[in-house]
């Protein structure tokens, strides 16, 4: 039969340290999932990259069956590009709500960023989510 040699110190064997590093990082990585500001900040980045269609498909379901592809890529073509790139996004404030107008009672947050673009100094961007299987997912953008 085979031993394994394990490193101890002070009775913390490497085995421990190692199944401790793996609990802490599975912990983080899963924060992260359900975090819904980075949720949206992650989202923001497509829309930022003009990767239209990459967002619009990661949107509520509520918001496709509103707005379809193509009217949703005519709407970032109008407002959102003569922006120009992002040079500055700060978190704002984050707001709960159990309804929105015109939609079903459930889970939803609607996020404040002010943003700095190179052709407008300040605006802020709202973006609410709405939460579905656990998810947080877009369901609408604003720029003012």
């Amino acid at each position: 039969m085979r031993q394994i040699l394990l490193l101890s110190v002070n009775g913390f064997t490497l085995q421990r340290f190692l199944l401790m590093a793996c609990l802490w990082m599975c912990f983080f990585a899963t924060a992260d999932e359900t975090n819904p500001i980075l949720t949206a900040r992650s989202w923001l980045t497509l829309v930022d990259n003009a990767e239209y269609i990459k967002s619009w498909e990661q949107t509520d379901p509520q918001f496709k069956a509103k707005t379809p592809q193509r009217k949703w890529l005519k709407a970032l073509d109008y407002a959102r590009v003569p922006l120009g790139r992002v040079m500055s996004r700060t978190y704002f404030s984050t707001s709960e709500y159990s309804s929105l107008s015109g939609l079903p009672d459930g889970e939803y947050l609607v996020i404040k960023f002010k943003t700095e673009f190179i052709n407008q100094d300040s605006a802020m961007e709202t973006i609410s989510l709405s939460k579905n299987n656990g998810q947080w997912q877009p369901l609408g953008y604003f720029i003012n």
